[in-house]
């Protein structure tokens, strides 16, 4: 069953020495299908992905990243995989390396938080590190 969520997103990268930072925190649906769990929310104009739909695929030690609409990508994070991937935005098609380094998922049925931290490559443009922090928070009833 689909539960209203409180979903906070904070993605940290790192370029040239300088850090850029984003948060985010929507309203969204939270539930449990088969054995993972999924969290979803529409994108802001803040993130830059205003128009996308986001699903969190979320498994013991897996991420996986899905969005459809002005912007579309599937991007995966398993610890020590590196994984090919290609993000299509209204601009074009990036072609995306992504090389986690740590995938903490600590979720169940009431909510919980992710933790990535991973290097990602467009196009061959050189390695970029990045962090993310996912909480899902259920309202108490």
């Amino acid at each position: 069953m689909k539960k209203k969520a409180l979903i906070s997103v904070k993605n940290v990268q790192k370029i040239d020495g300088e850090k850029e930072v984003i948060e985010l925190i929507t309203e969204g649906e939270f539930y449990k299908n088969d054995d993972k769990y999924i969290a979803e929310y529409d994108e802001s104009e803040l993130s830059g992905l205003e128009g996308t739909r986001t699903t969190l695929m979320l498994e013991k030690d897996k991420v996986s990243i899905i969005r459809r609409g002005t912007t579309n990508s599937d991007l995966v994070f398993k610890r020590g995989q590196s994984v090919v991937s290609f993000y299509t935005t209204q601009f074009g098609v990036l072609n995306i390396t992504i090389r986690p380094r740590t995938v903490q998922v600590n979720v169940d049925e009431n909510g919980g938080n992710v933790k990535l931290e991973y290097e990602i490559n467009s196009n061959g443009d050189g390695f970029i590190d990045n962090s993310l922090e996912l909480n899902i928070n259920l309202p108490k009833n």
